[in-house]
């Protein structure tokens, strides 16, 4: 039994930051002190989550790992997965090919001095749009890297089935991180996760709990959000119907897509972290409930399920 909860839990990549920032629009704890936040990431360990996600621009939270990293390795143990992130390149177009790269590795640089390293196992750009700026050389950056073995794999953070074909067409991705979810199944129903897995691009699933919009109130959403209640209607029904709650349904449905290789889940508290830990492990959704959120969910607008457009 402990080695199944250690398989199906190792699906799962524990989303940091909660723990460096305050991020979510459902965060009702805040930033956790710095002793929890290396608590929640000695816990997930623990627990078989040895991949964690990161970025320059999620406060502390690099910091924070660096600090865990120094503590499995002076123990002998073994070492964390360490997905991070390129921040946007902002400089006058007539930038040189040669200051891209020194800002690019000045990036990676400094998040391995931070995180304790001597490589990073997986960088992605942060912002889709530097997979075509500066005629591409954000990308030669990281492939020259990856070349010298500075990183393992690269990839991008996308958010929309546009961004998703864009990564395709280039043919030099290991790893996309994508938005899905119960309301959004953009890139289901394009067959665009099945084309990345044709393309043997890893996919991590992220936003899976919609950055916290699936838990709040249908009643009480702040006025730029009025388009979610009902959809967030639909869903309580649901969740009353099947007797499965809005967090289970919402990772179960996820856990069941075939070509989704791991899920990005983020936590304030360990409370938060052993239920997520919880629901992976429950048994399969019945083809009947999946079939009712194809048809419930198919058609949300996209200013409903892509956060850039809330505000």
């Amino acid at each position: 039994m402990k080695k199944d909860l250690q398989t199906k839990s190792s699906k799962l990549i524990l989303g940091t930051a909660q723990l460096g920032s305050m991020y979510g629009i459902g965060n009702k704890s805040g930033k956790p002190t710095k002793q929890k936040a290396i608590e929640i990431i000695r816990y997930a360990f623990s627990k078989g989550i040895h991949t964690l996600d990161t970025a320059p621009g999620y406060g502390d939270s690099e910091i924070l790992i660096g600090e865990f990293i120094n503590e499995q390795k002076d123990k002998q143990e073994i070492l964390p997965t360490i997905i991070t992130k390129i921040p946007s390149v902002h400089l006058s177009s007539s930038i040189s090919s040669e200051s891209i790269d020194f800002i690019i590795e000045q990036s990676i640089r400094a998040s391995l001095n931070k995180l304790n390293l001597k490589t990073i196992d997986v960088c992605l750009l942060h912002h889709p749009n530097d997979m075509v700026t500066y005629n591409g050389h954000v990308v030669i950056g990281l492939l020259r890297l990856k070349k010298e073995g500075v990183i393992k794999k690269i990839g991008v953070s996308v958010y929309t089935p546009e961004e998703v074909k864009m990564a395709i067409s280039l043919g030099c991705f290991d790893v996309i991180q994508v938005p899905i979810n119960i309301l959004d199944h953009r890139l289901i129903h394009s067959g665009l996760l099945h084309e990345l897995s044709k393309c043997k691009i890893d996919i991590y699933a992220r936003s899976i709990y919609l950055q916290g919009l699936i838990f709040l109130d249908p009643n009480e959403l702040p006025p730029y959000l009025q388009s979610a209640k009902e959809p967030l209607e639909k869903l309580r029904k649901l969740s009353d119907q099947t007797g499965l709650s809005l967090s289970e349904l919402s990772m179960l449905f996820i856990r069941e897509i075939p070509d989704i290789k791991k899920i990005v889940i983020g936590c304030e508290t360990i409370s938060q972290l052993k239920r997520n830990l919880e629901i992976i492990t429950l048994p399969k959704l019945t083809d009947d409930i999946i079939k009712q959120m194809h048809l419930l969910f198919r058609d949300i607008p996209e200013r409903v399920v892509n956060p850039t457009m809330w505000k």
